[in-house]
């Protein structure tokens, strides 16, 4: 049986070494990093104070969260959203995972928290549904503490879509415009078409976005082939698809497949 590549082989052995509850990874591998990354900074630190801007979810709420349980007493996390908090409140109490949730938007951080209230900020699937996205940078910006990191993953705008799916989401953002100015013409037509807005950033927009608003960004990469976005199936899949992707970004010039990859994954520091 041939030998591992060496990144395969690195990553494995970090996963391992973190500690983490493997049997609870998610299966995109841009979370995997993010997991790990956060692990790492809890580790530096020792204990973490963290906002998980944008918590709530119908499917699979928490699934950051989830490997990070054996670690819940160094952890004191806020959980925000505009919606969909009541289930991520019951998944919080079945993992028997502390956490304080509240209403609030993504561009209210600063006005709700005050500033420099967090060592780190976590957000994940929330950019690409805010219109004005940059701003809300600026807020996680704005609540980090000196040194505190932003760990963030969003919809690729560089990845190839069918004519079909692009009409789906202009649609999508034609119908948040359209509820934004008639709110009664939105209610009535939410059963038929979903209200978030959704347009994925180009990495090179993440990273100018990022340090316009005063982050120092530590690594911008593409993650989550089209094909291993969601594996299924044992711990062992999941972090092989993360190193599988690892390796191919260090073996190939990875803008040239820039197309192929779902998600972008930041990790940035307030100096």
């Amino acid at each position: 049986m041939p030998s591992l590549p060496a990144t395969t082989t690195r990553v494995l052995e970090e996963v391992r070494s973190a500690g983490l509850d493997l049997s609870r990874v998610p299966g995109s591998s841009a979370k995997i990093r993010l997991i790990l990354d956060l692990r790492a900074q809890l580790g530096e630190t020792g204990a973490l104070r963290v906002v998980d801007v944008g918590c709530g979810g119908l499917s699979q709420p928490l699934n950051v969260w989830e490997p990070l349980v054996p670690f819940a007493d160094r952890l004191t996390v806020v959980g925000v959203d505009i919606d969909h908090l009541e289930p991520t409140r019951r998944r919080a109490e079945e993992l028997g995972f502390p956490m304080t949730l509240q209403r609030a938007s993504v561009l209210d951080l600063i006005e709700t928290f005050g500033p420099a209230s967090f060592d780190a900020v976590v957000s994940t699937q929330v950019l690409e549904h805010v219109p004005d996205w940059v701003e809300a940078l600026r807020q996680m910006h704005g609540v980090l503490r000196t040194d505190g990191r932003l760990f963030l993953t969003c919809d690729s705008g560089d990845l190839g879509r069918g004519r079909a799916n692009r009409g789906w989401l202009a649609g999508k953002r034609a119908y948040a415009r359209l509820a934004a100015r008639a709110p009664a013409v939105g209610r009535a037509l939410r059963p038929l078409a979903s209200g978030e807005w959704e347009r994925g950033q180009r990495l090179d927009e993440v990273g100018a976005g990022a340090r316009s608003v005063g982050l120092e960004v530590e690594l911008l990469e593409r993650y989550a082939l089209r094909d291993l976005k969601d594996v299924r199936g044992d711990s062992g899949a999941r972090l092989l698809a993360l190193a599988f992707e690892e390796a191919l970004r260090e073996e190939a010039d990875t803008a040239a497949f820039a197309h192929l990859y779902r998600i972008l994954y930041l990790r940035a520091r307030r100096p």
